[in-house]
């Protein structure tokens, strides 16, 4: 059976995840490094900014945890910028 994607919701991820690293200043391989140092679990931010595949919620909980927001700020954001996406 084939796997849901709503490919508009993962651009938007992906396009506020780009947003917030850029906000902290680091490149994906930081991001990468970093996680994986501190949390000690395998992360590739580029999975989830090229859109291609479903994100887990556990690894939107790592990346928030990483940009010190809360999931909830995340997901308000991506849905504004989903919505700015549907309008175009």
């Amino acid at each position: 059976m084939k796997q849901y994607k709503n490919y508009k919701l993962l651009k938007a991820i992906s396009l506020v995840s780009k947003e917030y690293r850029e906000l902290k200043n680091v490149n994906q391989l930081e991001v990468n490094h970093d996680i994986k140092e501190t949390k000690k679990v395998a992360f590739h931010i580029g999975r989830i900014e090229t859109a291609k595949n479903n994100v887990s919620i556990s690894t939107l909980q790592l990346l928030c945890e990483y940009f010190e927001i809360s999931l909830s700020d995340f997901l308000k954001r991506v849905e504004e910028v989903e919505n700015s996406l549907k309008s175009k």
